[in-house]
């Protein structure tokens, strides 16, 4: 079992909606003026990390989330987990919406405490690039959190929306901001928001490469902050700001190899970053509440309530060869009462006493690979460079390469590449693609959902509008 890292800080909020673990202090217990040395900035910033790790946000829900209202799997009602999610059909009461909500915001918190303390003021000796680089940690997370916010619960893809997007918050206790009555900001205001706190949290980054942080896969990393970047653009089709960085992105993709296949299995296994990652969220099993995390919803002896559809390795297009399709990594397995089903079995694969224990492998050089081809292919034209850097993963999975890129081609490779961590709902939603009916015969089954469809945005939080009298509902709910 992984040691335990340093016990973090986490103040835990949802705006107009209070909510705290025993560990935890209470947002009324919270004062940034408690930020008075560098040890407490650490602290502070550990804990947003700490509270992005639980089963409620990127441990497990973040993750189910962008694979059970896709084309991967579906849930099976052996325990009821999910079931709204599969169906597609979602009320404003459902616990797991509000939780995602909910602890989507508490990761903003404690960053936005460090954005707005005045480092200068910190007491007693220490490394002045420490202290920037964690201020350059807080930018990207607030980013990050604000980003899945907007991708979840947004209306940047849907035919009916108004062009809504999320209240981003950027400071803590805002006296300036009536919490009670705080409208949703617009799509493009949230997004101009976005990649002002990207570059922000890259200047910062950039000017602290001599702190003991820069090289942290288990923190933000200016690395990560370019791949985040990579990934935010991606999502809004924004390929320029890709190849503004082209630089940059090339030499990331130098820096870190590929996982090739005669490791692949076992990169998935370890249980800290392997070479492809570039940021990796640290999980234990102390932390992550072993009975809720994503291997016991995948497979445990518990839940195991995602189940993939029987025709997946036909759908998705697999090589018999390929490592990605191979027993150790999707298998049949009979459990319980159930005939033998296709499982998730190698990514977050830890049972048993370590169940729990996988880190969330956030950024991995793979999906800055294919983000660059995405852009070189639809931002440039570029066909030619495009199919040399998708041709960069086939290549090291014992896959056929592909003849030339191709939209079409570089989704069904992120598709292949992605399985189960996901990614698949979101690239579906960004390139207007239908989600398919797979099989209609599976229970909880959300049918075809068309471009534009209500059903892309999850709705708010009923506690939302208990709270906060500004917010408006998403269309359909």
């Amino acid at each position: 079992m992984k040691s335990t890292m340093i016990k973090y800080f986490g103040i835990l909020i949802g705006f107009g909606f209070l909510f705290s673990c025993t560990t935890d202090p209470k947002i009324e217990d919270a004062d940034p003026a408690e930020i008075h040395t560098i040890d407490n900035l650490r602290q502070f910033q550990d804990g947003a990390y700490q509270i992005m790790s639980r089963y409620q946000y990127w441990g497990r829900n973040q993750i189910v989330a962008g694979e059970v209202r896709a084309d991967n799997v579906y849930a099976n009602g052996r325990t009821q987990r999910f079931v709204s999610w599969s169906k597609m059909d979602i009320n404003p009461t459902n616990g797991d919406t509000g939780s995602l909500f909910n602890y989507i915001n508490a990761t903003a918190a404690n960053p936005n405490i460090i954005i707005n303390t005045d480092l200068s003021a910190l007491e007693g000796s220490y490394e002045k690039e420490d202290a920037t680089h964690i201020l350059g940690e807080a930018y990207i997370i607030r980013a990050l959190a604000n980003f899945d916010l907007l991708r979840n619960f947004g209306q940047q893809y849907l035919s009916n929306g108004e062009g809504l997007g999320v209240l981003y918050v950027t400071k803590f206790k805002d006296e300036d901001l009536d919490i009670n009555n705080a409208p949703r900001g617009s799509v493009e205001e949230n997004k101009a928001q976005l990649y002002s706190d990207i570059e922000d949290g890259i200047q910062h980054l950039k000017s602290s490469q001599d702190s003991q942080y820069a090289t942290d896969k288990e923190r933000i990393t200016l690395d990560a902050a370019y791949a985040f970047l990579s990934r935010v653009a991606i999502y809004f089709k924004d390929y320029d700001k890709i190849l503004s960085i082209s630089n940059e992105v090339e030499s990331l993709i130098n820096k870190y190899p590929v996982t090739p296949s005669t490791d692949y299995v076992e990169y998935w296994k370890i249980q800290s970053p392997g070479p492809a990652s570039i940021f990796e969220i640290h999980l234990d099993n102390t932390v992550s509440n072993e009975d809720n995390s994503i291997n016991n919803i995948y497979r445990g002896q518990s839940y195991a309530d995602l189940q993939a559809y029987d025709n997946l390795l036909q759908d998705v297009g697999f090589d018999t060869s390929d490592i990605r399709a191979s027993k150790a990594m999707i298998d049949t397995i009979n459990m319980f009462e159930e005939p033998g089903r296709w499982r998730n079995m190698g990514k977050y694969p830890s049972m048993l006493s370590d169940i729990g224990s996988d880190n969330i492998k956030m950024f991995r050089v793979e999906e800055v690979i294919l983000n660059y081809a995405e852009a070189l292919l639809e931002g440039e034209n570029n066909t030619s460079k495009a199919t040399t850097y998708l041709n960069m993963i086939p290549s090291n999975r014992n896959a056929s390469l592909y003849s030339q890129a191709t939209l079409d081609n570089i989704l069904k490779e992120r598709r292949k590449e992605f399985l189960f961590e996901g990614f698949r709902f979101y690239d579906l939603v960004r390139t207007g693609k239908t989600i398919r009916d797979i099989d209609s015969s599976t229970p909880n089954n959300h049918g075809v959902v068309s471009p534009g469809d209500d059903r892309l945005a999850m709705p708010y939080p009923q506690q939302e509008f208990d709270a906060n009298r500004g917010t408006k509902q998403n269309p359909g709910y």
